[in-house]
Parts: structure tokens; C-alpha cells; sequence
């Protein structure tokens, strides 16, 4: 009997269809399951009220409020007898890798903004004690804005509350840089990567190799749940003290960003559209021209860094996992960002 190679490749080409489709279909309905699973407690539809219960209910008020006095009171005993300076009117609290590097570069060279020179002092730094927090603080007239930086607080309940037991008042305000969720945690990936971490692919680094769920227990993912954390802020300081930061904004047209913090410090207006060049190395992002010196303050050599290739498969997968919480951000903040986009 002749073999037939003809009809025997056709079989093989059927057969291999079959098994292409089977994969996708498994495929789709492993990744629906999983983050339905993920999601199975999320509710997109509450109210700010309701979100604000839900992620703060853990949290017992008379424990925190017993804490930030025991606290306070280790202040008062570390500042007792030596010259006190006015701590810093407004604190750059985070999100860490959302662009608070740029921020801190641009909004510092504003003539009424003087930097604390310690950064991280309520978060890596703290054990170094109040007195030489204090020794930071510049002695500045009432007309300047005293700014710090402490991007690692968003995330930290004990930054929270030292910095609370620091202004008994709450006069302080807060800035946030809101950065698309996804977008943190891949620039977050490629940091690690950077520096020499252990190295592994970007699948490896959100998806557990068993059971392929996400890693959503890692720090590294816990940073991009952004209503979480903010719940926890508004348990402890007022709304109208915390000003968010549309990222995608910033980047693109950073002026406009500038002037809305402008108003929310209630300063002088300086940052205009003038002084934002392009910048000829890297055109996806901004200079600012410095004022009272030559050349221009550019975004640093770790920025526009590549990023790795990411299928749509997880794309779509992270997309559809954020989503609810993202909702629910922007309910609770009561502001709608330029990146939600990137989720319709």
C-alpha cells in the first residue's frame, strides 16, 4: 500500500489546529477563573464611605491614637531644651515609582520652595532620631514652603502614624503622585532588574510557577493598590490636606500638574509652559529651564529606561485584576485619572 504523504501532512496541520484551539480556549478559561478567584471580593460599585470601611476596619482607632501619643510624647522628650525650627509644610509621600524624582527636581526650584535635605526621615530613616530630623530643617522665612520627601510612607502604617504623632495639629499637607497602577509595577520590575537583583522575566516576577496566580501577596504588587493605602491616609488626616497627582499629566505636560500644587500650597505661580522644553535626548519627556542659572534641569539617565515585552495575554490579565481596585480609587479620591484609559 503506497503511502500517502500528501494526506498524512494535512492530518498532522488538522490535528495541530485542534490541539492550537484547544490551548487558547483552556488558556482563556484558566485566566478567567484566576481572577475571578483574585476579584471575588471586590465590589467596583460601593461608596467612599463604604471603601473607607472596608479597608480600614482592621484598624482600631484607640490602638492607633494610643500609639501616636506614646509617640508624641518620645518627641517631646528627644526636642526638649534645643532651638526648634518649623517642620516642613507639605510632605511628598509617594507613590514610589511614580515619578517623585521629577517632581522633587521641578518643584524644588520654585523661588518659595526650600527642601528638607533629609529624605525618608518617617520611613529608612527614623531611628536617626528628631534631633537631627530637626537639624535638616531649614530656617526659613513664613513666605517659603518647607517640602520633604518620603516616597516609601504611601504604603506605611507606621510612617503614617509617626507623622501624625509629629503634627498633633494635622497641619501638614501631603502630595501623591498617582501613577497607572500596571505601569508602577513594570517600571518597579525593570528597577530591580537594574540594580542587579535576582534576575528573572516579568511573567516569572507576577505569576507564581506553580499555579500561575498572581503574585498579589508581594510588596512589589501590594504598592499599585492604591485605594487601600489612601483609605488608610483619610483615616488619619483630613481630604482637603492630601493632593493627588495625575502621573500621565505630569509627564506630558508637567506645567499644568505644577500649577494645580502651586494653588493647593498656596504660592506664587511660576511654573508656565515657557519653561518646560522638550528634551532633545529623550523627546517623551520634559526639561525645565533653570531660572537663575545656565542649562536646564532634565529628567535623569534611569528614566525612559526600556521596558521588557509583555504579552497581551498578561496585559489582559493585569488589566482585568486592577480594574475593580482602580474603581474604587477613584470613587474614594472623588477624581478620575488621564491613564484610566488604559483599562476601557
Amino acid at each position: 500500500m503506497r503511502f500517502n504523504t500528501r494526506h498524512y501532512r494535512m492530518k498532522v496541520l488538522i490535528l495541530t489546529i485542534i490541539v492550537f484551539l484547544s490551548y487558547i480556549i483552556v488558556y482563556k478559561s484558566t485566566t478567567s477563573k484566576i481572577i475571578n478567584n483574585l476579584r471575588e471580593d471586590i465590589d467596583a460599585n460601593l461608596d467612599a464611605g463604604e471603601i473607607q470601611e472596608l479597608y480600614t476596619k482592621n484598624y482600631s482607632m484607640l490602638e492607633i491614637e494610643s500609639r501616636v501619643k506614646e509617640e508624641r510624647t518620645e518627641i517631646e522628650e528627644q526636642l526638649s531644651g534645643i532651638t526648634k525650627h518649623r517642620l516642613s509644610d507639605v510632605i511628598l509621600i509617594g507613590m514610589f515609582k511614580g515619578g517623585t524624582g521629577t517632581m522633587t527636581s521641578f518643584l524644588t526650584h520654585h523661588p518659595q520652595v526650600v527642601e528638607v535635605t533629609l529624605a525618608e526621615f518617617y520611613s529608612t530613616y527614623y531611628k536617626l532620631g528628631h534631633i537631627e530630623h530637626m537639624a535638616h530643617m531649614p530656617n526659613v522665612s513664613i513666605d517659603n514652603v518647607i517640602y520633604e520627601r518620603c516616597t516609601l510612607c504611601y504604603t506605611s502604617q507606621d510612617a503614617r502614624e509617626r507623622i501624625l504623632a509629629a503634627y498633633p495639629e494635622k497641619n501638614v499637607k501631603f502630595l501623591i503622585m498617582v501613577r497607572d497602577p500596571i505601569e508602577r509595577l513594570i517600571s518597579g520590575y525593570v528597577q530591580n532588574q537594574y540594580y542587579g537583583q535576582r534576575k528573572m522575566s516579568f511573567k516569572e516576577y507576577i505569576f507564581h510557577i506553580n499555579n500561575k496566580t498572581l503574585r498579589t501577596g508581594k510588596e512589589y504588587f501590594e504598592k499599585s493598590f492604591y485605594v487601600s493605602h489612601l483609605a488608610r491616609w483619610l483615616m488619619l488626616f483630613p481630604k482637603e490636606n492630601i493632593h493627588l497627582v495625575d502621573a500621565g499629566i505630569f509627564i506630558e505636560t508637567p506645567w499644568i500638574e505644577l500649577e494645580k500644587i502651586e494653588q493647593f500650597l498656596k504660592i506664587e505661580h511660576f511654573f508656565s509652559e515657557d519653561k518646560f522644553p522638550v528634551n532633545p535626548e529623550k523627546p517623551n519627556f520634559h526639561c525645565l529651564i533653570k531660572e537663575y542659572h545656565t542649562g536646564m534641569r532634565c529628567m535623569g539617565r534611569t528614566k525612559g529606561r526600556s521596558h521588557p515585552e509583555i504579552s497581551i495575554e498578561t496585559m489582559e490579565t493585569l488589566k482585568k485584576y486592577f480594574k475593580p481596585y482602580n474603581e474604587q480609587f477613584f470613587t474614594l479620591a472623588d477624581q478620575r485619572f488621564s491613564w484610566e484609559e488604559n483599562y476601557e
